[in-house]
C-alpha cells in the first residue's frame, strides 16, 4: 500500500499548515477587499486567483476535518470557505461583464496608473488658461492677439449689452435639449478623439491642442472678468465643464502616453513600447468619452435652464464625485483576517 496522505500524519501537520497559511491569508485579503468595495474592486486575474484559492481552501478544510485537527483551525477554514463561496459566483458574473467592471473601477485604475500623463495634460491646460486670462485682464487688447478677433469682438459686444445675470448666448427651449445634447456629445467626442490622435503623433500636437483650448478659455475668462461677469460666466462653464474639461485632458493624456512611448521607449523597441502603452491609452480615451456623455447631458438639460445656485451645486457635486471616484474606486484594502496560529500536536 502507498503511504497515507501526509496531511494526515501528525508529525507533518504543522509544516503543511504553515505552508498553507500564506494562501489562506491571501484569500482573506481578497475577501476583505470585496467587503470594502464590492467584487468589482478585483481585476480579472484576481478573480481567477480568488476562485483557485477557494477550491484550495475547501480541500484544506476537508483534510483538517478528516485529520481531527485543531477545532479553532477547522472553524477558521470553515468560515473562510463560507465567506468565499458567495463571492466567487458574484465575482465570476462581474468578470463576464467587462464594460461594467471598467466603468465601476477600471477607468479609475487606468487614470491612477497614468497619473503623470494626466497631471501633465491638466497642468498644461490650466497654466495656459490662467496665463491667458491674466494677460487679458491686464491688457484687454491682448485678447485680439490671443484668439480670433471676430469672437473677441462678439464677446465684448455681448458683455456690453448684458443685463442682470450673465447668460451668454447659450439659451434654447427645453424641448430642444435632447437634440442639443446629442450635438454637444458628438462634438466633444470628436475633440477628445482629436486630442488623443494628436497626442499620439509625438506629443507636440497634443500639447498644442491643450494650449489652444486653454488660451481660448483664458481669453474669454479675462474678457468677462473685465466686464464684471466672471462668476456668472463660470457658473455656466463649470456646471458641465468639470467633467467636460477633465475628459478632454484625460483623452489627450492617453494620446500623450502613446506619443511618449514612441519618443522615449526606454530599453524596449518602439513598436513594443507603443503596444505596451496602447491598453492604458485607449482606456483613458474610452473613460473620457463616458465622462463627455454625462457632461453633454448636463450641458443640454441643466446649464441653460437653471439658475446659478443650481449650476454651482452641480459643478461642486460632479467635481467631488469625480475626485472620489478617481482616487478611491478599485483600491484594495489591507487584509484584516489571519488564520489562527498552529502548533504541532
Amino acid at each position: 500500500m502507498g503511504s497515507p496522505d501526509p496531511v494526515l500524519r501528525p508529525h507533518a501537520r504543522s509544516v503543511i499548515r504553515n505552508d498553507r497559511r500564506a494562501r489562506w491569508t491571501e484569500l482573506a485579503a481578497l475577501l476583505d477587499a470585496i467587503g470594502r468595495g464590492g467584487a468589482g474592486t478585483l481585476a480579472v486575474d484576481q478573480i481567477k486567483r480568488l476562485c483557485r484559492l477557494y477550491r484550495q481552501v475547501t480541500i484544506d478544510l476537508s483534510h483538517a476535518r478528516a485529520a481531527g485537527d485543531d477545532p479553532a483551525l477547522v472553524q477558521y477554514l470553515n468560515t473562510l470557505a463560507a465567506r468565499a463561496h458567495g463571492q466567487v459566483y458574484t465575482a465570476r458574473r462581474l468578470a463576464g461583464r467587462p464594460i461594467l467592471a471598467f466603468v465601476t473601477v477600471g477607468f479609475a485604475r487606468v487614470v491612477r496608473r497614468n497619473w503623470r500623463a494626466v497631471g501633465a495634460a491638466v497642468a498644461i491646460f490650466l497654466l495656459t488658461t490662467f496665463a491667458s486670462g491674466l494677460a487679458v485682464v491686464r491688457d484687454p487688447d491682448l485678447a485680439y492677439s490671443l484668439f480670433d478677433e471676430q469672437v473677441v469682438e462678439y464677446e465684448n459686444v455681448r458683455i456690453e449689452k448684458q443685463e442682470g445675470e450673465y447668460r451668454g448666448n447659450f439659451t434654447f427651449p427645453v424641448a430642444m435639449s435632447p437634440l442639443v445634447a446629442a450635438q454637444i456629445i458628438g462634438n466633444n467626442v470628436k475633440v477628445a478623439i482629436m486630442g488623443f490622435g494628436l497626442g499620439a503623433l509625438g506629443c507636440v500636437l497634443g500639447v498644442f491642442l491643450l494650449v489652444y483650448n486653454g488660451r481660448m478659455l483664458g481669453t474669454l475668462s479675462g474678457l468677462v472678468w473685465n466686464g464684471g461677469y466672471f462668476v456668472g460666466f463660470y457658473s455656466l462653464i463649470l456646471a458641465h465643464g468639470v467633467l467636460e474639461l477633465s475628459a478632454i485632458c484625460i483623452s489627450t493624456a492617453g494620446g500623450l502616453r502613446l506619443g511618449w512611448a514612441l519618443i522615449a521607449p526606454g530599453r524596449m523597441a518602439r513598436g513594443d513600447a507603443f503596444r505596451a502603452a496602447a491598453g492604458d491609452a485607449f482606456g483613458l480615451l474610452a473613460g473620457s468619452i463616458l465622462l463627455l456623455v454625462i457632461a453633454g447631458v448636463i450641458e443640454a438639460f441643466v446649464t441653460p435652464h437653471f439658475g446659478a445656485t443650481v449650476r454651482w451645486s452641480v459643478a461642486g457635486g460632479t467635481g467631488v464625485l469625480l475626485v472620489l471616484y478617481l482616487t478611491l474606486a478599485g483600491r484594495r484594502g489591507a487584509a484584516q483576517s489571519s488564520p489562527p496560529s498552529t502548533t504541532s500536536r
